[in-house]
């Protein structure tokens, strides 16, 4: 294999998200660009020139009809302990549709996948902030032992007590699986890099509209200035400096 541009890598992105939609509009699946990529859609028409990834997220129970249903085709999904491509797949509480063309080397994981796109779970969580601060804490606990099993330093095993990946993966889904705030208004992403910032109102995610990215049509969640307020601060529509124009620093490689 070779390694692959950036240009390439986001057109590849592109293709694997074409399809997620074309499957999402036929069966009913509601999903909302996220995090960059929505800002992307925003303020450039598609990627943030220097991004290099592309995230998308949808409510838990759309979130768990993909990737049940979401099988058979051109690309994977990683999300499981052991999922993929019958590939080495570390979990981190979300989901990648991979291409199996191709491989990404970030330099420090035991992961073994394509170019992907990620798949965010969007779960309930309490209206009360102590308390759901609380909840999203001992979620996060989770996933950092998640995070670290699939590290390599001898350092990152220690941190997870002697226990393996599968063992922090139940105690995640577990917790999730209980949804005892399912009547709250609130919704979060609570793996999201803006942790307690990252919380909305449900309905932002029932009501979607099309937004364009790339020249393509997908779709965004209601409101998406006022979303994107949420996550980045009001000055969100302001490029940052050039020194802070950073992305995942993953290489790529196809045929």
């Amino acid at each position: 294999m070779k390694e692959l541009s950036l240009d390439r890598k986001k057109e590849i992105m592109v293709e694997i998200m074409n399809d997620i939609d074309r499957f999402c509009r036929e069966n009913n699946i509601k999903y909302s660009l996220y995090c960059g990529t929505l800002l992307g859609a925003v303020r450039h028409g598609g990627f943030i020139p220097w991004d290099d990834d592309l995230d998308i997220c949808m409510l838990r129970e759309d979130f768990e009809k993909f990737i049940k249903t979401y099988k058979n085709r051109k690309y994977y999904i990683c999300y499981e302990p052991g999922s993929g491509n019958g590939k080495v797949f570390t979990v981190s509480g979300f989901a990648k549709v991979c291409d199996p063309n191709t491989r990404i080397d970030n330099g420090w994981s035991a992961n073994d996948h394509g170019i992907y796109v990620d798949v965010f779970p969007i779960d309930n969580v309490p209206e009360d902030k102590k308390e759901r601060e609380k909840y999203m804490r001992s979620l996060m606990r989770f996933n950092n032992r998640m995070y670290h099993r699939g590290k390599k330093d001898l350092l990152s095993r220690i941190k997870c007590k002697g226990h393996d990946m599968e063992w922090w993966w139940n105690k995640y889904e577990n917790t999730i699986r209980e949804n005892r705030y399912k009547d709250s208004k609130n919704v979060a992403h609570i793996m999201g890099c803006h942790n307690f910032h990252e919380v909305f109102s449900r309905d932002r995610f029932e009501n979607l509209q099309d937004i364009k990215f790339e020249g393509e049509t997908y779709l965004s969640m209601a409101d998406p200035h006022g979303s994107l307020a949420i996550m980045f601060g009001d000055d969100y529509m302001t490029p940052p400096p050039p020194e802070k124009r950073i992305n995942h620093g993953e290489r790529a490689y196809g045929d």
